[in-house]
């Protein structure tokens, strides 16, 4: 009888211990906090387009909710007839939040395919995938590091996901005229380069112009003014206003002297201006207006100037 009231007392003895190991366990597990039901973006049936799937996502915050719609997109849609926008072995290597509505996440090289546009569509997919919560506002997606281009070589960026139109699931593209501006050869003025690209309906025509401004001349007669690290993170047109919200180091990659500064301010206006629907532009910088770029006062809206074209 003794025996048996000393197993029963060994045997709570032990359940106590074991119960209080899964009490700290429990205490020092990091449980998700939060559950959304938020739309995850995977290639239509024809691979043209993105197609919605609505899933349910728990996460612990805003880092770990980032984390959490890759690891979901990894996985893969529910739906069959859906394809996938990454290989399930894609890594993570960073995600870092650059502003409050701006994230850059940086993958591993099994993310890139061979085709430059289905790079460019998978990337859409993220975009609108990782913004469907409405807190963020644009995407840069980087492989190893490195920004990811179009089928012309002009990098993304940036992807705002409310530039990207989903109305007809069609990834479409048309040819475009455009008026570009770089420095002359002795970099007093600027030169005019007419130059046909190839556009989306996926981002506005500004944005092109952008970057290939920062892509540089075709012609060995010309020099280029916008730094290759210079990064634009959204663009937003109103009232004929075009506003640029460049990355704050847009101030330090392109100083160079107050000539050389008029011809970066120029070279961009001057060329957004070319379009019928912009007559004045006004640069932010991270998302606020800025004084000054070296001793260039660029606080309000600027204008055309014809006085610095040559020829």
């Amino acid at each position: 009888m003794k025996n048996r009231k000393n197993i029963i007392i060994a045997s709570a003895a032990v359940l106590a211990a074991v119960a209080a190991v899964i009490i700290i366990v429990l205490l020092n597990y990091d449980f998700p906090a939060y559950k959304a039901k938020l739309d995850m973006y995977y290639l239509n049936e024809q691979n043209t387009g993105i197609i919605a799937e609505q899933h349910t996502i728990r996460y612990s915050d805003k880092y770990g909710l980032v984390g959490e719609i890759i690891d979901e997109l990894r996985s893969g849609p529910d739906d069959s007839r859906h394809g996938r926008i990454m290989p399930s072995d894609t890594e993570i290597l960073s995600i870092s939040f650059t502003d409050d509505e701006s994230v850059v996440i940086d993958l591993s090289g099994q993310y890139l395919t061979e085709d430059a546009s289905r790079n460019v569509l998978n990337t859409y997919a993220v975009t609108k995938s990782v913004c469907s919560d409405g807190n963020l506002k644009r995407v840069m997606v980087t492989v190893n590091g490195g920004e990811i281009t179009d089928q012309d070589g002009n990098r993304l960026g940036y992807v705002a996901a409310a530039d990207i139109n989903l109305e007809d699931e069609e990834y479409s593209s048309e040819m475009r005229d455009v008026v570009l501006y770089f420095a002359d050869q002795s970099g007093s003025g600027l030169v005019r380069e007419d130059r046909t690209i190839t556009i989306t309906d996926q981002q506005p025509v500004e944005q092109y112009i952008i970057n290939e401004l920062i892509k540089g001349p075709a012609s060995g007669d010309m020099q280029s003014v916008l730094s290759p690290d210079t990064v634009l993170m959204s663009v937003d047109v109103e009232d004929n206003i075009c506003y640029l919200n460049f990355k704050s180091n847009f101030l330090s990659k392109n100083s160079g002297g107050e000539a050389h500064e008029r011809l970066v301010i120029y070279s961009i206006v001057n060329s957004l201006t070319e379009l019928n629907t912009i007559n004045r532009v006004q640069f932010l910088m991270d998302g606020k207006r800025v004084d000054t770029f070296g001793s260039f006062n660029i606080h309000g809206y600027i204008s055309r100037d014809t006085s610095i074209i040559n020829g």
